[in-house]
Parts: structure tokens; sequence; C-alpha cells
């Protein structure tokens, strides 16, 4: 569930930057109408796919996935340039999504006790005066 809602959220965002651009600075009302919906729907469908989900992983592939439909989008709707160093930053794009899902158990000691504390959230003990 969580892959076809960061998916969909995604593909509502890119849509919705399609939208933004046919409507040549918000001057057409019918894609900038559009380009609002699909803007609230893709936050929407994002917000979802929180519930049960990494907030930087999550948030990340949406954002790494919409930029990739995008330049796609602008290539093939608008005839935008296409050169193989963009096709490159793309490609490092996809790279670090796959980099975000990558199971870390895989690569620590199965010996672990649990999942670590951030110092500024672990409890600090705190000496008294008499203790000094």
């Amino acid at each position: 569930m969580y892959l076809l809602l960061t998916l969909g959220a995604a593909v509502a965002f890119a849509l919705g930057g399609l939208c933004m651009k046919s409507s040549a600075g918000m001057t057409r009302l019918g894609p900038t109408l559009l380009f609002y919906l699909l803007f609230a729907a893709g936050a929407s469908v994002q917000a979802l796919a929180l519930r049960k989900s990494d907030l930087g992983v999550a948030y990340l592939f949406v954002l790494g996935l919409e930029a990739v439909l995008a330049f796609g989008f602008g290539w093939w709707f608008f005839a935008e340039a296409c050169s193989w160093w963009k096709v490159l930053g793309v490609a490092a794009i996809v790279a670090g999504i796959a980099l975000l899902h990558v199971d870390e158990d895989r690569f620590t000691s199965s010996t672990r006790e649990g999942p670590t504390v951030p110092r500024s959230l672990a409890a600090a003990p705190v000496a008294s005066d008499k203790q000094r």
C-alpha cells in the first residue's frame, strides 16, 4: 500500500507541475485550477503514505520520483532538452531512491539489541550539587 500511495503522490505532483507549466504563469484558468487540485491531491496521498513509514524515506522517495517524472514530462510534452548530463542526473536520483530503501539490517550485525535513541532525546542523568 505504501508503494501505491507514494507513487500516486509523485504522479499527482508531477502532473500538477505539468499543469503549472501549461498555466502560463497562472494566466489560464483551467490549468491553474488543475495544478492546485493536483498538488492538494498529491499532498493528501503523501500524508496517507507517511502514516506508516519513515518521514525522510517516504518524503524523499516522493520528491525524487516526482523529479524524474517531471523531467520526463518536460521532455515528452514540451520538447525540453535532454542531454546525457541530465540523464546522468536523473540516474543519480533513481540510485538515491534505491539506496533509501536498502535494508540496513543486512549490513549490521544481528546482535543489535534495539534501535538507538538520539542523545538529544535520551534522558541525561542530572548530577546534584551534593554529589560533586
